[in-house]
């Protein structure tokens, strides 16, 4: 699975691409346009890291 994949890059030391985010212009929300399977592997490791993002 990516979540897999992706434990399997953070345990090897590698660095992972950042997530993006779009912002929903009719609800105001933020949301994840892509790297939710990345946010979940590192969500495994520490709920609290701080993850790149970047706002497209």
């Amino acid at each position: 699975s990516r979540v897999k994949r992706d434990q399997q890059k953070i345990e090897s030391g590698q660095k992972l691409s950042p997530i993006l985010l779009v912002r929903d212009p009719i609800h105001g929300k933020v949301v994840i346009a892509d790297g939710y399977h990345r946010m979940c592997a590192l969500y495994t490791y520490d709920e609290e890291a701080i993850i790149p993002c970047k706002i497209v």
